[in-house]
């Protein structure tokens, strides 16, 4: 009884930590009414449990449920008491007294905590703990850690090194809209509140720890006789992304693949290390077993850094330790709930974190349906149904995850792992060896790495031809919150319901046609046109009838972070059409990002005329599906998008002859805020407009008509609810 009382105790204090969802896990301040409905709302359900739950429900009797309540309201309690929050006598404070601060630049010193893999070789980001802040001419002890980014060739800067840095502070800037990646969560995530772009730099002393000078000769043997990439490859295997230079397109490559798991440091790596150990010292007591085995586990934590997924690997392998020692049985749901709950307590922003998301519910998977799942392959080898067995129940549990936060799924990430985890044993394993021999011998460390450089270089071969295969992401649109919540539902009624393992089939079989049907209606019945600003360019995003149409793509950076999440939330694997104003060439600005979603159709204005694209010319209407798009004048570039009876004017280039114009008339004017000046705006007379810009100084800037990218950030207009504000700064 006194076991079940604490899972339900720690289960409570994982719900109260959930609850705070319901105003945002990262916001310091909620409001009165949203503490009201919260605290009502845990009232309300402990008193309905007390009253209604039969009087013992697994084994717990009703006057425990009031203590269930108290124990969520704590949780809620301790939660926000434990959120980063800016430093009262910090940078950031001060930048909030004295915002010239911002504008000026700033000399500071500190040091690496953390650094940070990077695409761009000659651009360096890194976390930075600050000691001083050079003010004029007063030198001031500042304690804030800052995100940091270091332009120029800087290559030798390394974890620990204490730098003196020139640059700018910077204010992360907030999302253009609710869906796209949050900059200043990211941060506040990492407890740092400010950026600094940085262009000068000097080394003031070199400190490295020794785990970082292990970590070091590890890789130095590894990379010894391998090429850079499958070196890169085999270290973050050993150790995990985080405290390698993994290489970007290899780490791309395993993303898309569904391979992500295997380049961080997971239970997987802690249960290959322990049962080596394990293996080695079987013939000892069990005490020396014990110790071996802890400091193993120990030792690998400091090298791969206290990252939230090897330390729930580590802890539920220092408790299988100790019931091996006191010969007790394990529970692993109970262990894997206690683990959990300590984790959290140590960092409740935990629950948070992908990662941490994942590794409970990969491991949650296997201790629940890899049995089952095992048993329906009983006509295979044990060796082969387990090695089948694993991925499929690790990815049940987490695929809905992934599909909730990424919109796109790696189709052939399960066949993948199934033919791979063989290889990816085996690399695992030798690279660990290869490593502990490396750290007294680099060169015998380096021979033993070299002898994995043909299964090293299978895979890579392997994972590439798997990403070029036709339909190896898709998206999956949006999945609401309710549903993320049913299939896991679903999925825990059939894991303790006899009746529901029976039923499994039916469930499952119409849990996935209800998915697929509200997929297919939501991507044929959207009608909607989305407005986006990168920098001074718009990007629009026009949708009906199952049909996208893409106008300017925008930096990589706007692409990666805004654009594409927000197509993979629409659930598109394709676009169907894409018109670029910037470059001559639209099809050379987006050769880049085809691969990530294949265009169909290019268009072109009449002054770029190419093989691969169709020619707009002045009221030539062109059609994609119910999406009509027509240049109407050429000189000025004003493009007409029409659909559903609503017609849009995006004005691209602007010059001093607007006479022809005055006939359009357009209902919903978009252009740069530069270009709307007093001459244009009365020749057109619009009923709205969308200025791309901000709207200090300008002569609209009162105008209530008018919508500012800088300030309202996307705006989007559908048929039922006209043109509104989707960033998340608005109400």
């Amino acid at each position: 009884m006194v076991f079940q009382r604490g899972i339900v105790l720690c289960l409570g204090y994982l719900i109260g930590l959930g609850l705070t969802g319901f105003w945002g896990p990262l916001n310091p301040q909620p409001s009165l009414l949203q503490w009201g409905l919260l605290v009502g709302a845990i009232a309300l359900g402990t008193i309905l449990a007390t009253i209604f739950l039969p009087r013992h429900l697994w084994q717990v009797p009703r006057r425990f449920w009031p203590m269930l309540g108290l124990v969520m309201l704590l949780a809620v309690v301790y939660s926000q008491g434990r959120l980063p929050r800016p430093a009262t006598n910090g940078l950031y404070s001060l930048t909030q007294s004295q915002p010239s601060l911002l504008q000026s630049p700033v000399e500071i010193q500190g040091q690496i905590y953390r650094s940070i893999t990077t695409q761009e070789p000659d651009r360096q980001r890194f976390w930075f703990r600050v000691q001083n802040v050079k003010l004029g001419q007063n030198v001031a002890p500042q304690k804030e850690n800052l995100y940091v980014t270091l332009s120029g060739d800087f290559s030798q800067f390394k974890l620990g090194d204490r730098l003196q840095l020139t640059g700018r502070l910077y204010k992360p800037r907030p999302p253009q809209n609710k869906f796209a990646f949050s900059f200043p969560d990211y941060l506040r995530q990492n407890n740092t509140f400010l950026g600094f772009s940085a262009w000068e730099a000097a080394l003031i002393r070199r400190e490295e720890s020794l785990t970082e000078i292990l970590r070091q000769r590890i890789q130095r043997s590894h990379r010894e006789f391998l090429p850079d990439k499958p070196a890169s490859l085999l270290s973050s295997m050993v150790l995990g992304r985080q405290t390698t230079n993994l290489d970007p397109e290899i780490y791309d490559l395993w993303v898309k693949a569904g391979l992500a798991y295997t380049v961080a440091a997971s239970g997987f790596h802690v249960s290959l290390l322990l049962g080596v150990v394990l293996w080695l010292l079987r013939d000892q007591q069990e005490k020396t077993q014990f110790y071996g085995a802890a400091g193993t586990l120990l030792g690998y934590v400091l090298l791969t850094g206290f990252q939230a997924s090897i330390l729930r690997a580590a802890l539920m392998g220092m408790g299988g330790l100790v019931a091996l020692v006191l010969d007790r049985k394990v529970r692993p749901i109970g262990l894997l709930l206690v683990t959990a709950t300590v984790l959290l307590l140590i960092k409740p922003l935990w629950l948070w974190d992908l990662g941490f998301q994942l590794s409970f519910l990969a491991t949650f998977g296997l201790f629940t349906t890899l049995e089952p799942l095992q048993k329906k392959l009983d006509f295979l080898p044990p060796t082969v149904a387990t090695a089948i067995a694993i991925p499929i129940a690790a990815s049940i549990w987490t695929l809905p995850l992934l599909a909730y936060k990424f919109n796109v799924i790696a189709t052939y990430s399960i066949p993948t792992s199934i033919v791979l985890s063989p290889i990816i044993g085996l690399v695992s394993l030798g690279g660990m060896v290869s490593g502990a021999v490396g750290l007294f011998i680099p060169e015998l460390g380096g021979a033993i790495a070299y002898g994995l450089g043909w299964p090293l270089r299978g895979m890579i071969w392997l994972v590439e031809q798997v990403v070029a295969l036709p339909g190896s992401q898709a998206s999956v649109a949006a999945l609401p919150l309710p549903q993320l919540l049913v299939f896991y539902g679903v999925m825990l009624l059939i894991w303790r319901s006899p009746w529901a393992q029976k039923q499994a089939r039916p469930l499952i079989g119409g849990l996935l046609i209800l998915f697929v049907t509200v997929l297919v209606y939501r991507h044929f019945n959207t009608t909607q046109v989305t407005i986006f600003g990168d920098r001074q360019t718009p990007v629009i995003v026009a949708q009906a009838g199952g049909k996208t149409l893409v106008i300017n793509v925008g930096s990589p950076g706007f692409w990666e972070y805004t654009l594409e999440p927000f197509l993979r939330r629409s659930g598109l694997n394709q676009i169907d059409g894409l018109l670029s104003l910037t470059p001559p060439d639209p099809a050379a600005q987006t050769v880049n990002f085809s691969g990530e979603l294949p265009i169909k159709q290019y268009f072109s204005l009449p002054q770029s005329p190419t093989d691969k694209v169709t020619i707009l010319r002045p009221l030539e209407p062109k059609r994609l599906g119910p999406i009509r798009l027509q240049l109407l004048q050429e000189d000025l570039h004003i493009l007409e998008i029409r659909l559903q009876g609503q017609a849009f004017y995006l004005l691209s280039k602007q010059t001093a002859d607007a006479d022809f114009i005055a006939q359009w008339n357009p209902a919903i004017l978009i252009a740069k805020a530069a270009d709307l000046d007093f001459k244009i705006w009365q020749t057109l007379k619009p009923q709205k407009a969308i200025a791309i810009g901000s709207p200090q100084g300008h002569f609209l800037a009162p105008n209530r008509i008018v919508y500012w990218s800088e300030t309202d950030g996307t705006i989007q207009w559908t048929p039922r609810q006209g043109l509104s504000s989707l960033s998340p700064n608005l109400p």
